[in-house]
């Protein structure tokens, strides 16, 4: 009796973890599947590289094209709406928005704002049709922040949510407010940047199945090396 009560309890259990990897490996399935639909409709202007990860309502379009790099989170409701490259390894919160900051001509004189010449027009082609953002490696926009053309985030920066982006930001700084200015920085000591920096490039970094857990990391370095 007690035999047959533990085999019956191993065997629930093997059930349930199959249950439960048949469940992850699904949910994995349609988030890649998800990616793909959004990638081909933007086949068009977009260039993408390794891991890229687009979340559910996102829009991607732009007047000429959108560079990703590799292993780049695009969260829930993002819309990329301009020219832009993104760097590897950027992580681009729900709500973002990356947006023309001359998206209508509002200067075109016997026009009212809802018929104004648009950047994306073929018949009345946008002088600023050009304008695009560069985010650079290690970047994180956070949660509704804005991001107008004509601006470069440098590598490693943290954008707080709701911010206004509206001129270039330093490599590893902190910016906030509307419009985003510094309050802070990531890191500051050279060699600790350094050193972060060989982290990123010699490292291996692998997403949980479900793509968006935490990261297995490998760092290049040991714990003492560091110093932790």
């Amino acid at each position: 009796m007690i035999l047959q009560a533990r085999k019956g309890r191993s065997h629930g259990l093997q059930s349930s973890i199959f249950r439960l990897k048949m469940k992850t490996s699904l949910l994995a399935f349609l988030r890649r599947f998800r990616t793909w639909i959004k990638l081909y409709h933007a086949s068009k202007v977009l260039v993408y590289g390794r891991e890229l990860h687009v979340g559910k309502g996102a829009r991607l379009w732009a007047p000429h094209s959108i560079r990703i790099g590799d292993f780049v989170y695009i969260g829930k409701n993002v819309h990329i709406e301009a020219n832009c490259e993104i760097g590897d390894y950027c992580l681009i919160a729900n709500r973002v928005a990356i947006i023309g900051r001359r998206d209508h001509d509002f200067s075109a004189l016997g026009f009212p704002v809802r018929f104004s010449p648009w950047i994306g027009s073929k018949k009345h082609p946008n002088r600023y049709a050009d304008e695009k953002v560069i985010i650079e490696n290690d970047v994180w926009l956070g949660y509704g922040a804005i991001v107008l053309t004509g601006v470069t985030i440098g590598r490693g920066a943290v954008i707080a949510a709701g911010s206004v982006v509206t001129r270039d930001v330093p490599p590893y700084s902190i910016v906030a407010g509307s419009p985003a200015k510094v309050i802070g920085q990531r890191f500051t000591d050279l060699a600790i940047i350094e050193r972060h920096e060989a982290g990123i490039r010699n490292g291996k970094f692998r997403l949980s199945e479900r793509g968006y857990d935490y990261c297995v990391i490998e760092p290049a370095w040991s714990k003492d090396e560091f110093g932790k």
